[in-house]
């Protein structure tokens, strides 16, 4: 998944406008609050404005919101990466969570993201009734420009994984991609359901 991480144009656009809004205090400020129309679809409805746990719920929910808490909590990005199921169903998914401040407020009390899905069939709400969540990676940025900058490269190593028929030699790119990110990449806890 870190691969597809590295590949991804929309990750490289958040981390680089979470820096570029980045007030003197630290604070990454933002005044938009929506969903975008794929995870509304994913979703099963729009969550505009609703709390994670209302939206989402059950362990969807959990997940999510433990991820969103501990974004603004550690006031940097996070990337995620999980597999869902829902019954025999499986879907893997990364997710790039920032911090932001909503106009007015003193410290980050806000979240933008952006996800990626591999191809499945059921909506996220199920994984909410009666799905499963193993977040497999995540990674505290403590290094965003730093990031930014290995980002652009390692697309390229991305780029020619792709092209490479043997499975080992396409380990081999993912180490090298995994190297490009250096110290800027630091390895959280990943989420764990209490109720398991």
């Amino acid at each position: 998944m870190l691969r597809h991480f590295f590949a991804a144009p929309d990750f490289l656009a958040l981390l680089r406008f979470w820096d570029s809004v980045r007030a003197p205090s630290g604070a990454a400020v933002w005044d938009g609050r929506y969903i975008g129309s794929e995870c509304t679809d994913r979703f099963g409805a729009d969550l505009t404005g609703l709390s994670v746990l209302e939206g989402l719920g059950g362990v969807y929910g959990r997940y999510i919101g433990a991820l969103g808490d501990e974004v603004i909590e550690r006031r940097a990005p996070i990337f995620s990466a999980s597999v869902l199921q829902v019954g025999d169903e499986l879907t893997v998914t990364g997710r790039l969570f920032a911090p932001f401040a909503l106009p007015q407020a003193a410290a980050p009390n806000a979240v933008m993201s952006v996800q990626l899905f591999s191809r499945s069939a059921f909506k996220l709400d199920a994984v909410g009734r009666s799905g499963f969540v193993n977040e497999s990676q995540r990674l505290l940025i403590v290094d965003v420009p730093g990031i930014c900058a290995r980002l652009d490269a390692a697309r390229r190593y991305h780029y020619l994984a792709r092209f490479v028929p043997a499975r080992a030699k396409a380990s081999e790119w993912d180490d090298i991609a995994r190297d490009l990110a250096g110290g800027a990449l630091v390895a959280l806890t990943p989420f764990r359901d209490e109720r398991d």
